[in-house]
């Protein structure tokens, strides 16, 4: 099999996330080298959970806004499983355990946007989300909740308006199937869940 080799990197833009311009040398099996220019964009890892009440047996889902969908001109919030970045500060307990950044990052998530009290979480595993272009790894869970313990809605200062919604698995699936849901994140989530039914909903 080929390999990939990282030469060198600049960067192209610096903000929320950063634009770095990659080089990289292809060495085909067969002896040929070819030099590549690839965008990576550099953006910190993340967590998603998908709520659930054991009461109700309803998941708990968020909507808001997001740039690049309305870029792309669909005009309609997006439906998500509660998300957010592991951030500096998740690390101070655990400066080299990114597993339980992720872990203390999730349930901060969790309150600001949903306000949802954490009773039980799982951690399932953790993927590349978009491996041809991000250096994201996202941190996916499924946790049960109990209890509102505050408002909830997002951080006005970071930009969000969140919408927090309710529905049963069944109705999430059926969304799934006309494209209501549209975040890949999420239809992951939904349908570990749809497998895993007995686990957590019965």
């Amino acid at each position: 099999m080929s390999k990939m080799i990282l030469k060198e990197t600049s960067t192209i833009y610096k903000g929320h996330s950063k634009l770095e311009l990659a080089q990289m040398l292809q060495q085909y099996d067969d002896g040929q080298e070819v030099l590549l220019s690839r965008e990576v964009l550099k953006a910190r890892d993340s967590v998603v959970v998908l709520l659930y009440r054991q009461d109700t047996k309803q998941l708990v889902f968020t909507s808001q806004w997001r740039a690049p969908i309305v870029f792309c001109g669909d005009q309609r919030p997006v439906i998500e499983a509660c998300a957010g970045n592991i951030d500096q500060e998740d690390f101070d307990s655990h400066p080299q355990d990114v597993l339980a950044a992720a872990n203390i990052a999730v349930i901060r998530e969790v309150q600001e946007e949903t306000g949802w009290h954490i009773a039980k979480l799982d951690y399932l595993y953790a993927l590349y989300s978009c491996p041809g272009i991000s250096t994201e790894k996202l941190y996916y869970y499924i946790a049960c909740v109990d209890k509102r313990i505050q408002q909830g809605g997002g951080l006005r200062s970071e930009g969000e308006d969140i919408f927090v919604l309710e529905m049963s698995l069944s109705e999430a699936i059926e969304k799934v199937k006309n494209e209501e849901i549209i975040d890949l994140k999420t239809v992951a989530l939904i349908q570990y869940l749809q497998i895993h039914k007995a686990v957590y909903l019965e």
